[in-house]
């Protein structure tokens, strides 16, 4: 007989949100290089790593909240970014989401490396088409002439977001192994690992 999951939300999974999300802000706000980009700003950024990352110890809803409550974070910390923070928040929760469920499908708790490293990279890739996309229809709808002008005019957008969830999905599976192990030796982390 298949024992049920359980449905409440306990104080460590608060805490281990909360912490994520610290540390997801943390490196997004501290690790970036920002670029110049048409209409405004783009960074390569750590931070994406730790989305991944958050998502992978953590797994889905856990894992997207830390990743979206802490982006969303460092967008409303800047005035660039600030306007699309809801955004933001939406884009990061899928993109943690899916590689979260992924990693913990059917009890794997984001201990196999094959489907750790499958669930990354379409976390990491998801989050990178979203963004990508957004950037090349918000062009279309300024009045690019064609879907290629479109393009053309996100090349800085396409290749940070490129750089970033590659650099995320190798952060992510090089940590998460590590942090795996010192979680799992403390009480907190069998908390969070025992009631997920």
């Amino acid at each position: 007989m298949m024992t049920e999951k359980r449905s409440k939300i306990t104080t460590y999974d608060i805490v281990a949100i909360a912490l994520m999300a610290a540390f997801v802000f943390v490196a997004t706000y501290f690790f970036k290089i920002d670029l110049p980009a048409l209409g405004g700003k783009v960074s390569i950024k750590l931070g994406n790593g730790i989305c991944v990352l958050a998502a992978l110890l953590l797994g889905g809803w856990r894992g997207a909240l830390a990743a979206a409550i802490g982006c969303t974070m460092f967008d409303l910390m800047d005035p660039v970014y600030a306007p699309d923070a809801w955004i933001t928040f939406i884009r990061y929760f899928i993109m943690a989401g899916l590689c979260g469920v992924i990693a913990h499908w059917k009890g794997a708790q984001g201990k196999m490396f094959g489907r750790n490293v499958v669930a990354a990279i379409v976390g990491a890739y998801s989050y990178s088409l979203m963004y990508i996309g957004s950037k090349v229809i918000g062009q279309m709808i300024l009045g690019a002439p064609s879907l290629r002008n479109a393009i053309i005019a996100c090349t800085t957008n396409i290749t940070a977001s490129l750089i970033n969830a590659t650099a995320g999905v190798v952060v992510a599976l090089v940590l998460a192994p590590v942090l795996h192990r010192a979680l799992e030796q403390t009480t907190f982390g069998q908390h969070v690992y025992n009631h997920s």
